[in-house]
């Protein structure tokens, strides 16, 4: 049987695992079937499919974020439960990771858009310069010599 026939990429894949006396057992009917599993399983998948792989160092990670709407039968979420339950300490330092940057995100954001909530004043304050004590180096500093002290309009409250 010519596997050229066939060219779903699921199926290729599929069929290149099978070694060459298997693949000589199947017959039409056998084949076509495989070909609509694999055609319908390829049908299915989620709306949010993201697929990342990140070298760290030596080492290499995955990471996969999936959503999309819930297919599973009640039966089959409860066994995913027993055997990948979410209550494990990776997953809730993972969790309370996403959530900080969140919380800090939102805030960088907030301070971005509406400026008026911001946390620290950042309209400058005038103020004198006390180890300044003469007209000369005042100005010479581009500062306001008066009431002789030297004055600093442009002192941020941040300093």
């Amino acid at each position: 049987m010519k596997n050229s026939q066939y060219f779903h990429p699921n199926f290729e894949q599929f069929f290149q695992r099978i070694s060459p006396e298997v693949k000589k057992t199947f017959t039409q009917e056998q084949l076509q079937a495989i070909k609509m599993a694999c055609e319908s399983s390829n049908q299915n998948h989620p709306g949010l499919n993201i697929r990342l792989s990140l070298k760290v160092f030596r080492s290499k990670f995955y990471i996969v974020l999936l959503a999309g709407k819930e297919r599973r039968s009640k039966q089959r979420l409860q066994d995913k439960n027993t055997v990948y339950p979410l209550r494990n300490p990776v997953n809730v330092l993972f969790l309370l990771g996403l959530f900080i940057i969140f919380i800090i995100s939102s805030f960088a954001i907030l301070s971005l858009v509406f400026p008026s909530i911001s946390f620290m004043p950042t309209s400058p304050h005038p103020t004198s310069i006390p180890w300044i004590n003469n007209k000369f180096d005042c100005e010479r500093t581009y500062r306001i010599w008066n009431d002789d002290k030297c004055w600093d309009s442009e002192h941020s409250p941040t300093f």
